[in-house]
């Protein structure tokens, strides 16, 4: 492929690439918000015994009945913790700068710059491989801020806020150089 065709390959693919990861972030959660919701619902209206309830699948000491099972005190319920509306844009925000550090890197290169990242010199030689580890960036990152999250809100929101700070600058240098390479 050749170095016009790889840059309209990648002004094709990543925002169709970011669109569909928005998407996964807002649309999931809510279908199951829902999910949970309707079957929460269905077993309020629908009082027929099932074998969940009744013990078949797992059974108890007891009745069977699923109320008598006794959990503990201490245990954290987190099904009432709304996340601040600040978090999911940050995680938004992140995937947009993880892709806009593949543009600008793609674009860099191709303007004949070098990898500063010795780590990454081997990575970008192969475009797939740098979305994907750009991709997986991503996605440890906002997997990482969520179970941070369930134990300290503002640490979570720090965190993000950071690796969003340092992405956005290396990704305004990576442009500079690109613009430089003219």
């Amino acid at each position: 492929m050749a170095i016009a065709g790889k840059a309209v390959f990648m002004l094709r693919v990543l925002p169709r690439l970011v669109a569909v990861t928005l998407l996964m972030l807002v649309a999931v959660p809510a279908a199951a918000q829902e999910q949970l919701a309707s079957t929460a619902l269905h077993a309020q209206l629908n009082p027929l015994p099932n074998a969940l309830s009744e013990g078949l699948l797992f059974p108890t000491a007891g009745s069977g009945n699923s109320a008598d099972i006794d959990f503990p005190a201490n245990a954290p319920d987190f099904s009432r913790l709304r996340r601040p509306s600040l978090l999911p844009a940050l995680y938004a925000s992140n995937i947009v700068l993880q892709a806009l550090d593949a543009h600008s890197t793609v674009t860099a290169l191709d303007r004949g710059a070098r990898e500063a990242n010795p780590l990454m010199t081997g990575v970008v030689e192969h475009r797939g491989a740098l979305l994907a580890v750009k991709v997986g960036a991503a996605a440890g990152t906002i997997y990482f801020a969520e179970k941070l999250w369930r134990r300290n809100r503002v640490a979570a929101i720090a965190v993000m806020a950071a690796v969003n700070g340092v992405s956005a600058v290396i990704v305004a240098h990576n442009y500079r150089v690109a613009a430089r390479q003219r």
